[in-house]
């Protein structure tokens, strides 16, 4: 989920993956790790979608619902 949303967002951005390493200093094989389903740290989640001029936030909610939502903002 994270690393299609982060596709997306690089995709949107005209960036390579490349570039997104260079820009985020995360290494370029973690960027495409991630893309490919790999589950990052939060702050290397965080760093990526900073480099995207993206805020990357959680919603949590109780225990009942369904759905946690992910989302990403200016």
């Amino acid at each position: 989920m994270i690393g299609q949303l982060l596709k997306e967002e690089r995709l949107k951005a005209k960036l390579t993956q490349k570039q997104l390493a260079e820009k985020s200093g995360i290494s370029f094989v973690a960027v495409n790790r991630i893309e490919k389903g790999n589950l990052p740290r939060l702050s290397v989640a965080m760093k990526l979608f900073a480099a995207l001029d993206k805020k990357l936030t959680f919603g949590l909610q109780d225990e009942d619902a369904v759905l946690t939502e992910l989302m990403v903002g200016i």
